[in-house]
């Protein structure tokens, strides 16, 4: 995990980063099924462009991990262990620089894939090493021109869905414009702490625009930087979201220790509770199971894989038995 849209303060504008190169599988391919190869590595966009793509497993829908700002398809192949003293922190000590995070067959990915066709990619500026990094934009970029990478990238890919989107923090703008733009071919959607346009209806404008003004900026060791308030002006004009199943994961750790002061806590633009608030809206709005108790900090695919896996679990589940909801 990168730098994260949960920029809190001066000392938190870097979070952590986790890189773990996927190593080149090829598996079987079962009868009457295509894509089953596993596959890592650039895949051809066009316009000059190549992204990183890793999938694996075989099965329909194919789930594709979308992950958070600065944040690449490595993030979903790490854990935090369960005996990690990080657990144990009354606030998000994961995105503070504490705990052990690696790579794990208890991770999202791998678990995801022993049971149906699973897809983590990078977008531009979320990974600064390796021959395979996907080529780079000009930053901070539209949410919209990353969800039309996003399905560049799968059709270039051969991957042609349908699609279970589980998307984390920023990703969870990217996921709502691909589902409203291509609403044919997502069946599902797992929100895992996501970015919502809905936090319009909760924070202030002035909270917004520096929450918008904080996630633009770019750095060497940081390039990814994106436009919320632009992001949320195109979910807004776009056709209606469909009825889906859908599961809405949310954090229970703060983002910051108990000791901080207010003005810290506000220096992102939003707050802690304005993003708890908006994680129940979104949860009521998709009409979504809201799994609230996580004892988890933001990146609740590190701390709690299986809570991410058993939702995406049931997201696939409805979506294969045409039901329009999960159950509560």
């Amino acid at each position: 995990m990168g730098p994260e849209i949960l920029e809190v303060a001066t000392s938190f504008t870097t979070l952590f980063c986790l890189r773990f190169p996927f190593a080149l599988m090829i598996t079987l391919v079962a009868p009457g099924l295509a894509a089953a190869a596993d596959v890592s590595g650039l895949v051809d966009i066009g316009g000059g462009r190549k992204m990183y793509l890793a999938c694996s497993g075989v099965g329909s829908p194919t789930v594709v991990l979308i992950s958070g700002k600065g944040n690449g398809a490595a993030d979903w192949k790490a854990v935090l262990d369960p005996a990690d003293p990080a657990h144990d922190a009354d606030y998000d000590a994961v995105a503070w620089g504490k705990g052990d995070l690696h790579e794990s067959e208890s991770a999202v990915f791998p678990m995801v894939s022993r049971w149906t066709r699973v897809c983590a990619y990078d977008r531009p500026g979320t990974r600064l090493e390796g021959a395979d990094q996907s080529t780079p934009i000009a930053q901070p970029h539209r949410a919209d021109q990353a969800a039309d990478d996003l399905h560049r990238l799968l059709i270039a890919a051969g991957e042609f869905g349908p699609y279970v989107l589980v998307a984390h923090s920023y990703g969870g703008v990217i996921s709502t414009l691909f589902a409203r733009t291509w609403p044919a071919k997502v069946t599902g959607l797992v929100m895992v702490d996501t970015v919502t346009e809905l936090m319009q209806r909760i924070a202030s404008p002035e909270a917004l625009a520096k929450w918008d003004e904080v996630n633009r900026r770019s750095s060497s060791g940081a390039p990814e930087g994106v436009m919320l308030i632009d992001a949320f002006a195109k979910i807004d004009a776009a056709s209606p979201l469909r009825a889906l199943p859908a599961v809405v994961l949310s954090a229970d750790k703060p983002w910051q220790p108990p000791s901080a002061t207010k003005e810290s806590q506000k220096a992102a633009g939003v707050t802690f509770a304005d993003w708890e608030a908006s994680e129940e809206l979104l949860a009521t709005t998709l009409n979504a199971k809201h799994v609230a108790k996580t004892r988890s900090g933001h990146a609740i695919y590190a701390y709690s894989p299986q809570l991410v896996v058993d939702a995406i679990r049931e997201v696939v589940d409805a979506a294969r038995g045409g039901a329009a909801r999960v159950a509560p």
